[in-house]
């Protein structure tokens, strides 16, 4: 096998590359891609696993920032009611806030934008007397919180007293009452009275609320979604750089500001999965596996395809038809000699057809059906005979004439293989072969009677001639002398009879032998035409030199029949062998006077310039249209009875149109069954001339 298969990739390699390129790239396409889903798959389930863990982060974050805005809001909602709060009363209230933990570092109120409100107060002095309206860096944050009325958190900061803090702002706006002293609903339009500020020790936050941990394992970064332009102090935490790695984004539930937090894994997202190299060499392993048998795919393929182009170009170099049906009667393969046997068209010839389809159309169905009734039977009964399983030889004589042998056999798997073989000539050659022999069996018939009528008469006349004293007439002459008594002149006249009746017996004997010696001649003529040693010696005749010995013998005979003989021919020359044409001429004239019973016969000669005709007629029986042409064939008769009322051997016509073409002339038929034939005779009125 693997010498095959060497052989095979020698033969087709270039097509062999192609498709194993092909097949490579695709298989190098499908590992990418596949590689490529494999990362995303693990970073995707990495993110996930990273988001689930930012989230408890997010959720400590979220809560200590609430936490501490509560604290805030407390505070403001507590000096809105008491705008004239002192430091005394600022420190008990502070002191009274729960929420307070203790990353908070110190908490401030600014009435009128001025810090003079500050706990604890030691520690914190650098912060006291703080104007933000003097500060260019916050003021203009400030003034946007008094205006927007949201909180505000900034960092990190660098704390007067010392370290980074991050600093949580709200606005504070003085209560509206009504006449009786009563708080009302703040309007369209609120008084400011100042700011509160929560310090938070930035170090010490980030710890609680996780993200010092966290940071260990991840780059972590927090920014302000969408960011006020032109607003300084905005919190930001870690290296913005990370918002441009495709990082893990968690939101916070903040109502003042959208705050992100934006994460990747320590130095950027990995660049390969966990036992990536492990996974893309068991791809490779795979994809050579299937390129391998890719290959062995390929070679099958190429293999079968070139023991079926073998077979198919063998069946198609067949001399005869062949098909194969399926063990369900359709079509498999057939080759063009089967359709065009048939007449097929190139629609209907395909796989799968039905073989009863093909019985149905085509040139398929013998000669012999007369009927539609005969061609259904015949159809059902040649279904019948496939699906009876056995084999089947027949000859098919179809439409056309010709004669198609069909051998059917089922094989061992049930499927069914046809050889049709167009035996026409061969049938014909048989049927010819066949005819010739039973002609020259009914022509050896013939011409045994032919030959025994005139020995006999000859042998008869010679045993009597042996013994003339046996005849009547000698036996009177004889008692006539011995009486003594008898007038020499009666003895005279007895020898007279006995003379005449010897003449009478001679000529018998000398007809016989030259029908006999007609016979021998025929025989011979035949024996040389098959030899093809006949010969002619045309010259230049004048017509009635070769008409009138003819028309004179052959009279008589008409006479003796009572028929009507009637000759017409012109002056003029014919190029011929005077003996030869004669002899076609008795035997035409004769033939007609021999068939016809009753009528006429008719010999009329004319010429012209090229050819004299010489045709002759009669009102005789005529000749059948499927005998016209064989009537010119070595020993055919349309009557072979030996006993037929007309004689003859069945030679004279075949003899007389092989003669006529040596003169390099023709005979020709023409006649009507019940009506009577004509026969003509051309030759040529001079010598042809021979081309230089």
């Amino acid at each position: 096998m693997f010498r095959s298969f060497f052989d095979w990739v020698t033969s087709v390699g270039k097509w062999l590359w192609v498709y194993f390129v092909f097949a490579s790239v695709i298989s190098i396409f499908a590992i990418i891609q596949f590689d490529r889903l494999s990362y995303s798959k693990y970073l995707s389930e990495l993110k996930s696993e990273m988001y689930l863990e930012l989230l408890e982060v997010r959720e400590t974050f979220e809560g200590l920032i609430h936490s501490q805005s509560l604290v805030l809001r407390e505070l403001a909602t507590f000096i809105a009611d008491n705008p004239d709060i002192t430091q005394e009363e600022f420190s008990k209230r502070v002191q009274n806030i729960r929420s307070i933990d203790d990353a908070t570092i110190s908490i401030a109120a600014a009435p009128d934008l001025v810090i003079t409100l500050i706990y604890p107060f030691v520690g914190n002095e650098g912060a006291f007397g703080l104007d933000y309206r003097r500060n260019d860096e916050q003021f203009p944050m400030i003034q946007n919180m008094l205006d927007t009325g949201g909180e505000m958190i900034t960092g990190p900061v660098n704390l007067a007293q010392g370290g980074l803090g991050m600093i949580l702002r709200a606005p504070v706006y003085l209560t509206e009452r009504d006449a009786n002293g009563n708080a009302m609903v703040p309007g369209d339009v609120r008084t400011p009275w100042g700011i509160v500020s929560l310090v938070l020790d930035y170090d010490e936050f980030l710890a609680e609320a996780g993200l010092t941990d966290a940071n260990e394992d991840y780059d972590l970064a927090i920014d302000v979604a969408n960011s006020r332009k032109g607003i300084e102090g905005v919190f930001l935490y870690g290296d913005q750089a990370v918002k441009e790695k495709d990082p893990v984004i968690l939101d916070f539930d903040f109502e003042f500001e959208d705050w992100q937090l934006y994460a990747t894994t320590k130095g950027g997202w990995p660049t390969a999965a966990e036992a990536q190299w492990q996974k893309r060499i068991g791809m490779v392993v795979v994809a050579l596996a299937l390129l391998v048998l890719l290959l062995y795919i390929i070679w099958l393929s190429e293999t079968r395809k070139r023991a079926e182009a073998l077979l198919h170009n063998g069946i198609e170099a067949l001399a005869d038809g062949f098909v194969m049906f399926d063990t369900r009667d359709r079509l498999i393969v057939s080759n063009a000699r089967y359709r065009e046997m048939y007449g097929f068209s190139e629609e209907m010839v395909h796989y799968g057809t039905r073989f009863s389809d093909y019985v149905k159309v085509g040139d398929h169905h013998p000669m012999q059906l007369s009927n539609s009734a005969d061609e259904m039977a015949w159809i059902a009964n040649r279904i019948e005979s496939r699906r009876s399983g056995g084999s089947l030889d027949i000859e098919q004589h179809l439409t056309d004439g010709r004669v198609i042998k069909v051998s059917d056999r089922r094989m061992q798997d049930g499927c069914y293989v046809g050889l049709y073989v167009d035996v026409t000539e061969l049938s014909h050659a048989k049927a010819a072969a066949e005819a010739a022999s039973e002609a020259k069996t009914n022509f050896m018939g013939v011409l045994s009677h032919e030959l025994r009528t005139p020995l006999t008469v000859i042998l008869g006349v010679a045993r009597i001639a042996k013994n003339p004293r046996l005849l009547k007439s000698s036996k009177t002459l004889l008692a006539a002398i011995e009486d003594g008594n008898t007038d020499p002149a009666d003895v005279k006249i007895m020898m007279e009879e006995m003379f005449d009746q010897f003449s009478n017996l001679m000529d018998r004997t000398i007809q016989s032998g030259d029908h006999l010696l007609y016979l021998i001649n025929e025989m011979l003529d035949i024996a040389k035409i098959e030899s093809g040693s006949l010969t002619v010696e045309s010259a230049a005749y004048d017509i009635a030199t070769i008409v009138d010995p003819v028309a004179i013998q052959l009279k008589t005979l008409s006479q003796k029949k009572g028929l009507s003989f009637e000759v017409i021919r012109g002056t003029g020359q014919v190029y011929a062998d005077k003996v030869r044409t004669q002899q076609i001429l008795f035997n035409l004239v004769g033939n007609a006077i021999k068939f016809t019973d009753s009528g006429h016969v008719k010999l009329k000669v004319t010429a012209s310039q090229d050819n004299v005709l010489f045709e002759v007629s009669d009102s005789g029986p005529g000749i059948g249209q499927s005998d016209i042409e064989s009537i010119f064939d070595v020993f055919f008769q349309v009557d072979s009875s030996a006993t037929r009322k007309a004689g003859g051997t069945g030679m004279g016509l075949a003899i007389s149109r092989n003669l006529a073409e040596l003169q390099g002339g023709s005979l020709t038929v023409e006649s009507t069954a019940g009506v009577g034939s004509s026969f003509t005779l051309s030759l040529p009125s001079a010598k042809p001339r021979v081309p230089s």
